[in-house]
Order: structure tokens, then sequence, then C-alpha cells
């Protein structure tokens, strides 16, 4: 067995066990083995690194130089050669393959070496999403690269990339998807640099966003399929994103509400047409005033989300707003009446949906007052939605909504906002300073739900009045209330409420 250079560090030690595995992995290669069996298990190891945010392609390549057993070595450079995600790292790879000396395994200069044949592109009318099949090889060792691509956000982004040993059937199930969506759905022949330009695009949305949502099979034949990208021509030129100046944006919502009688040319409703403007120009550049079901529904969810700001008024007016647009947009893309029909029934099912989201959080807000007056439910859900702003939450790698009014629920919905301690916190060795902050924090959330006691809100408006916005007030009033809490009977914490209250009446 090969032993590793020993190192102090757990890390070091951490990283010489999961090299040790794969120089095993590769050992059971035989020399006749298929090169797409090479590719296939080489993308499979090298999209676990990837997904961990460690790529020890380095570490292997630099360990090259002082193996004790070097011939084990020779393998996994030579897949990196062909398949590591850098330029640098397939050259690096390559020069300590040359000065280890030793015979490659027969598959070695076939990697990777393969002739592009048809490609393939399905695409929804509205432009939401497209599937690309690239086809690589011949005959019974012909082999298929399928990409799914959403367009609703962040220009275009891969969610899934999976090898296909059958390219023929994927190319009729293409066809067949096409001919029984009565029009919604297009299937063409490309040339090998459109889907180079596509995948290539596609695959840059993906690796830019900090934590996509992608399939298991995207990560696990990722690499493979960059590689399979660089055996494509040239990527075909595209036309670049549109630039919409702040008169083009004016002079479209201008003539929108030209154009349309369903909605009453208001402030709040142009408000919320300069949003959608503003949302394709950032997630749909070349295409920024594009309608489609999926992007229109993100931009909902980036409004429900908060990351797309709208003031009540002009919320109220979005559901007439977004219809109209819709339905406005359809007629400017060229859409049949069919897709048309289609596309308006996905809104009304997105809004109808958005609807039942607010009525059950509101009475989840709500719960437990009755016989309130107009201007007492809008303040309480102001205080209540301030304290808890967010309902839905991730535990357990799944995303799950709670009920802010159970007092359990609501502190974990407290602590996802603090994910710098929830390690510590499943660990169980949260620091003293550490859990006074969240026993501080947990409490200001439970104490600006009851509005008990009122000084804590008169406080967080005056701040909030001032400027800070809320995770800043909240910070200021948890150190007012962390500075006076104290060991009480039984490890509870305890603090002296007149105190705490004059503190608050002097804060801001």
């Amino acid at each position: 067995m090969t032993e590793l250079p020993s190192q102090e560090s757990a890390e070091t030690e951490n990283v010489r066990g999961l090299l040790e595995e794969v120089l095993r992995e590769f050992d059971e290669l035989g020399p006749d083995t298929e090169p797409l069996q090479v590719e296939l298990l080489a993308s499979e190891i090298l999209g676990e690194w990837w997904e961990a945010g460690d790529d020890l392609a380095a570490e292997l390549i630099d360990f090259a130089a002082a193996a004790p057993e070097p011939e084990r070595l020779v393998a996994p450079l030579a897949v990196l050669r062909s398949l590591a995600g850098t330029e640098e790292q397939r050259a690096a790879a390559g020069l300590a393959l040359e000065k280890l000396g030793r015979d490659e395994p027969a598959w070695a200069g076939r990697l990777n070496q393969v002739t592009v044949g048809d490609c393939w592109r399905t695409a929804d009318v509205y432009g939401d999403a497209s599937s690309v099949l690239c086809v690589f090889g011949e005959g019974e060792g012909a082999h298929g690269l399928l990409v799914s691509i959403g367009y609703a956000i962040h220009g275009g982004w891969a969610d899934e990339a999976v090898i296909v040993e059958a390219p023929d059937e994927v190319v009729a199930e293409m066809h067949t998807q096409a001919a029984e969506s009565g029009g919604l759905i297009t299937c063409e022949r490309i040339s090998p640099g459109r889907a180079h330009q596509l995948l290539a695009d596609a695959f840059v949305g993906t690796e830019l966003q900090d934590e996509p949502e992608i399939t298991d099979d995207y990560v696990r034949f990722r690499a493979l399929a960059q590689a399979r990208l660089r055996v494509l021509p040239e990527p075909e030129p595209v036309d670049p994103p549109q630039v919409l100046s702040t008169e083009d944006q004016a002079e479209i919502i201008d003539e929108f509400f030209r154009s349309t009688a369903d909605v009453a040319d208001t402030e709040a409703a142009r408000v919320c047409v300069l949003r959608l403007i503003e949302f394709g120009v950032e997630h749909d550049p070349r295409r920024p005033l594009r309608v489609g079901p999926d992007k229109l529904a993100s931009f909902v969810d980036y409004v429900d989300d908060g990351d797309v700001a709208l003031t009540e008024e002009q919320d109220e007016v979005l559901p007439e707003v977004l219809a109209a647009w819709a339905r406005w947009g359809a007629s400017r893309d060229g859409l049949s009446e069919e897709a048309t029909e289609s596309l308006l029934e996905a809104v009304d099912d997105r809004l109808y949906e958005r609807d039942l989201e607010g009525e059950s959080t509101m009475d989840a807000y709500l719960d437990g007052l009755e016989d309130l007056d107009e201007q007492s439910v809008a303040e309480l859900l102001e205080r209540r939605r301030f304290a808890v702003p967010e309902v839905v939450t991730e535990l357990g790698g799944e995303e799950v909504e709670l009920d802010p009014s159970d007092p359990e629920q609501r502190r974990l919905l407290a602590l996802a906002e603090h994910p710098e301690f929830q390690d510590s916190l499943a660990e169980d060795d949260l620091d003293e300073d550490g859990f006074l902050r969240l026993a501080a924090y947990s409490t200001l959330v439970d104490q600006l739900w009851d509005g008990e006691p009122a000084e804590v809100w008169r406080a967080a408006r005056r701040l909030r009045d001032k400027g800070l916005d809320r995770d800043q007030v909240l910070e200021e009033l948890a150190k007012v209330l962390e500075e006076r809490l104290a060991p009480g009977e039984e490890d509870e914490l305890e603090f002296d409420i007149d105190e705490y209250c004059q503190a608050l009446d002097e804060l801001g």
C-alpha cells in the first residue's frame, strides 16, 4: 500500500485518506477498460470533490513527485490530463506524468478522443426551458450528453447533465415530446457550434451561483460534460445582452399602459412594471421583456422572498399588472393563441397559490386575536412581520414552513437567521458569548411577537426611523438585553425588567 507523506494536521490526514481511496479505485481498472468507463469513474470522483468544495486534483498532482509507488499515479494523472477542471491542472498533470516516465494504460490516449455527431435541441415556445443533446462517437460506441437548461433566472443555467448510452432513443423521445405538446415545444437539429454556445453559457450560469439547485446527475457527470464541450467546435456568436437605458425603460412603461386597458395607470402599477423590466434585465439580459410561465413565477418568488422590493400598495396591484404584462408580452413575442392561453393560466395558478400562501401565513400571524379593527390588524402585522419576516427555513437539507405562532417553531425561525452558530449548536459546544447572544436574540423575537414589553417595539421603530435596517435594529436591541442577562435558578437566564425597559427608552 502506498504510504502518503505524513503530516501532523488532521486536515492533512483526511486528504491522505481521500487520495488513498482514489488510488484504490484506479487500481481496479484493467488495461483494456473502455475509455468511457474510465471517464465516468473519474467524473464521479471529480464531482464529489467539486460538490464538497475541496478539489484534490492539485494535491494528487503534487504527490506524484514523492510517491513511493509511482506506478499507482499513472492512471489518475492520465485522467486528470484530460478531465481536470482547468487548463492549468490538465497541463500540470501531463507534466507530472512525463516526469514519472512510466508506461500508460492502453485507454489513456483515447480519453476525450471522440467524434462529434448530431446535436439536437428542444425548447418551449416561451424561452423558459430547453434540453440540448450532443451525440459523440459512432455505432455501438455512440453516447450522448443531455443537458437541461432553465432560462427563468440567472441568464440561463444547467440544472441537470447526464451521459446517455442510447442517444438515438433520446432523439426519438425529443421528437415525440414536441409532437405531443400541442405546439408548445419545438425540436430541431442544431449545429455543434450552436450547441457549444448554449451549453457553455448554461454551465457558466450554474457555476456562478453559490448554491445552485442541481441534480445528483449534474454533480456526477459535470467533469465529463465539460470535457466533451472542449471537443465541440468553437461556440457560435450570439447577440449581446440588450441595454435598456432609463429612457428606454420609461418608454416601455408608457407603451405598456397605452396598449392595455386592464390596469389603471397609477404610480404603484408603474413601479410594478418597472420591477418586471429590471428583473428581466438582470435575469434574462438577452430578452429582458420576454414572458414565460417559469420566468413570471420566478419574479413572484423574488417578490415574496424580498429580493424584489415592493411597497404594500404596489403589492396589492401586482396580480392585475402581472396578468396584463403576460398578455401584452405574449402579443409582443408573437405567441399563438394556445400558448398565450396556457401562459395566462399558469400566471393565474401562481397567483392563486400565492393567495393561499398569504392566507395561511396571515392566519399564523393573527393567531389568537379576534375582533381587531383594520388599523390594529395592520399595526400587529407590521410588528410581527418585523419579528419574524420569514416562515420558511431549511431543516435537514429541506425547506419547511413553520408556524411562527408556536413558540418552539418561532425559536427555530429565529435561530435560522444565525447560521454562524448552527454547527456549534448541533455539536453542543456553543461558547458562553454565543449562548448569550442567541438567548438575547430569541427572547427579543418573542417580545416583539407578543408586544411585551411595549418599549421593545417603540425602540425598534425609533431606530428604524433613523435609517437602520432590520438586522441593525435587532443587533442594537439585543445588545441592550444581552448586557442585562444573568444566570438565575435552574440555569435559566434572568434580567431586571424595569432596568431593561428604561434602557430601551433611552435607546435611539
